[in-house]
């Protein structure tokens, strides 16, 4: 058929053959591995109906002797009583307007099965249009995988592998083509550890802006609510409300809330203002709590601070980097700007048409946590961003504002966000509990196709391929991570170095 080559038959030892899994008999001195595309004639019109390989083993008929045999050492080499299987799964057929039908007619038994060449595949994964990106190649052919950029706005993408699988260059460079397409995709990445800082030099700083996190502080959009946070008070409090009632002193003068202002508007709060008769004294108290929790606060700027607005930055380039990597100031604080940040990017997409982009999230679980499972920052802070993030994952795809998300620990993820990305997904090597997930998630087929890929192999399912069921890619990195570029062993070279030539001056 079309020249391909017959690697076996359909077979069952119990004589039933079944259409969605099948089981296949290999030719002698023919293979197939975990992974592979195979097709049949469809028994009614013709074409190819498509399967993936989960599972080959061997198979030799068991003889009741060979037991006692092996124990004592004497192996019977009988290959011709020896056969090998494989199991396979069911993609389906492509008809003539180009969509994937499931195949419902009965196959008859014994039905020849054929390897599928790159054109077949092709047919089967290539996306249609030309907005697309390069992202590796089929180890199997050889057949360059590309992933298409509409669905992986409108259904988010999920990328996720154990440390050292090639997680992050997959997505460094997922993110470097994509934003060199035609018309360019814009990015916001939440960057915790600064690995995408190698973005600048490969796209050039006139399309990457590195921005340290702070910069994006709106203080004069903090709720009332998050002040109190940050000090660890209940609204019921009286210092609270001594703050409570500057803050609307100054919202209501339209003042920039800094440190000076609002300590000046907490001198103007007047004890009867608020019901306040008790002594003095302890009204004094009160509000000296109140300037000296405004003096060590990180939230409030000691001055007036111009932020910058990630919306007209996003306007101007390709990629807006939000460093994370930069102070010592607590997860609540940071909670605080990438929940304002993110909110701002959402609602400008709401409101407007001519405006969208794609938000990163790397090491997404300290931003969209698995209540349980890895919890950081404040709870009140971190239930915000995580709503904020729900709602764009939720919502993003279809008003043009995309979530990739980025984690070593599938598990750690909030489950709610892991499912709407689920639709595109890059998967490495994984921990058994986030195995787990995956089946949970994606079904059993595609958990089994996992194993433990080398580094920088995946596989990719999802609505960026027109088969939308799993194929293996070995990933073409278009730039790596900032954090490659000092290795482990380098860094203690260089210290060894410089301890020489410390000895050597004295």
């Amino acid at each position: 058929m079309d020249g391909s080559l017959r690697v076996g038959h359909t077979y069952s030892s119990s004589g039933e053959y079944g259409i969605n899994k099948i089981t296949i008999l290999l030719l002698r001195g023919y293979e197939l591995a975990k992974g592979d595309i195979v097709y049949i004639e469809h028994p009614k019109n013709g074409t190819h109906v498509v399967y993936q390989v989960t599972r080959v083993f061997p198979h030799k008929k068991v003889r009741e002797y060979e037991e006692a045999l092996l124990r004592d050492g004497r192996i019977i080499s009988d290959f011709e009583d020896s056969t090998l299987h494989a199991q396979a799964y069911q993609w389906g057929w492509m008809d003539n307007g180009g969509s994937l039908r499931p195949l419902r007619y009965p196959m008859p038994p014994n039905t020849p099965v054929y390897l599928a060449q790159r054109d077949v595949i092709a047919r089967f994964t290539q996306p249609n249009g030309d907005w697309k990106f390069l992202l590796g190649t089929d180890p199997s052919t050889d057949l360059d995988v590309e992933l298409g950029l509409y669905p992986l706005i409108r259904q988010s993408c999920l990328i996720c592998g154990a440390v050292g699988t090639g997680k992050t260059t997959t997505a460094v460079t997922m993110v470097a083509r994509a934003a060199a397409s035609d018309p360019p995709v814009r990015f916001f990445i939440v960057d915790k550890d600064g690995e995408y800082n190698s973005l600048s030099e490969h796209l050039g700083v006139d399309k990457v802006l590195k921005v340290p996190w702070s910069r994006f502080f709106q203080p004069g959009n903090i709720p009332w609510e998050d002040y109190m946070a940050e000090f660890g008070w209940q609204k019921t409090w009286w210092n609270a409300k001594i703050l409570t009632h500057a803050l609307k002193i100054l919202y209501a003068q339209a003042s920039t809330v800094t440190k000076l202002n609002l300590k000046q508007a907490v001198g103007w709060v007047k004890p009867e203002k608020l019901g306040f008769n008790k002594k003095l004294e302890e009204w004094d108290s009160y509000r000296q709590q109140v300037l000296d929790a405004v003096s060590g606060s990180k939230l409030i700027p000691d001055a007036d601070m111009e932020p910058l607005d990630p919306v007209d930055l996003l306007r101007d380039k390709h990629v807006v980097l939000m460093d994370l990597s930069q102070g010592k100031d607590t997860w609540n604080q940071k909670h605080f700007v990438v929940a304002q940040v993110l909110r701002r990017i959402f609602g400008e997409a709401l409101e407007n048409r001519k405006f969208g982009c794609i938000i990163l999230l790397e090491e997404a679980m300290y931003y969209a946590p698995q209540r349980g499972v890895f919890e950081i920052g404040e709870k009140e802070s971190r239930g915000k961003l995580l709503g904020v993030i729900k709602e764009i994952a939720t919502n993003g795809g279809r008003n043009g504002i995309g979530l990739w998300v980025v984690t070593q620990r599938l598990s750690t993820v909030d489950k709610t966000v892991v499912t709407q990305c689920a639709n595109n997904v890059i998967c490495h090597s994984l921990e058994d509990v986030d195995k787990a997930r995956i089946s949970e998630i994606m079904g059993n087929e595609f958990a089994e196709l996992i194993g433990d890929l080398p580094p920088g192999e995946a596989i990719v399912k999802g609505t960026t391929l027109k088969c939308r069921f799993p194929i293996w890619v070995k990933v073409l990195p278009e730039l790596y991570p900032a954090s490659s570029l000092s290795t482990p062993m380098s860094r203690f070279i260089h210290m060894e170095l410089a301890s020489r030539e410390v000895l050597a001056d004295d």
